[in-house]
C-alpha cells in the first residue's frame, strides 16, 4: 500500500453479523425450495387441477360465445396423450373397456375450445383402468370427470366410486 492510497475500511462486527444472517437466509431458502420441488406430486391434487383447468377453459368459451360448446350428448375426452386401449386407439375414460370414448373422436370438441386459447395438455394417471379428464354432455350439463385414487379433492365431488380406491370426481357445468 503506497502512502497515498486511502486505508482499508473494516466493517463494523454489527454489519458482518447482519451480512452473515442474511447469507444463512438464502441458502436456507434455496435449500426450501430445493426440498420443495424434490416431494412427489399428489396425483390426486394434479387430477382435480386438470378438471379446474378445462373448467376455466369452458368457462372462457362461454364467455366468449354466450354459452359452452354446442356437442351432440355423449363423451369426449379432454387433451390429448391418452393410453391406446381397446380398438388400438387412444382412449380416455375406462380405456381398455367397452365404455371408452375416443381421443380422436374428441377433435371437434377440442377446437372449439381452442378458440379461445391454449388448452391443457397431457392425460391424467390412470386410476384401476380408468384416466381422464373427460367430458360427458347430457341433460343436466356438461360434466367435467377424472379419476382419482382414494377421495375427490375439492372442488371435484364424487359421483362413483368402486369400493376398492377408484373415485370418479366431477365439476359440473351447467348451461
Amino acid at each position: 500500500m503506497s502512502p497515498d492510497s486511502p486505508a482499508r475500511a473494516h466493517l463494523h462486527p454489527a454489519a458482518v453479523t447482519a451480512l452473515a444472517i442474511a447469507g444463512a437466509a438464502i441458502v436456507g431458502a434455496v435449500g426450501f425450495l430445493v426440498w420443495l420441488l424434490a416431494q412427489p406430486v399428489d396425483p390426486n391434487a394434479e387430477a382435480t387441477q386438470r378438471l379446474v383447468q378445462w373448467e376455466e377453459v369452458f368457462e372462457r368459451y362461454r364467455a366468449a360465445h354466450g354459452a359452452l360448446p354446442d356437442m351432440p350428448f355423449g363423451g369426449y375426452c379432454l387433451g390429448d396423450g391418452f393410453p391406446v386401449g381397446t380398438g388400438s386407439t387412444a382412449n380416455c375414460r375406462d380405456y381398455e373397456s367397452t365404455t371408452y370414448y375416443t381421443q380422436d373422436a374428441s377433435a371437434s370438441l377440442m377446437d372449439a375450445l381452442q378458440s379461445v386459447g391454449e388448452l391443457p395438455r397431457g392425460a391424467t394417471t390412470p386410476v384401476r383402468g380408468t384416466v381422464g379428464p373427460y367430458a360427458i354432455y347430457d341433460e343436466a350439463g356438461v360434466r367435467l370427470l377424472t379419476s382419482e385414487n382414494g377421495t375427490c379433492e375439492a372442488p371435484a365431488a364424487e359421483v362413483w366410486n368402486d369400493g376398492e380406491g377408484l373415485f370418479v370426481c366431477q365439476i359440473l357445468l351447467e348451461r
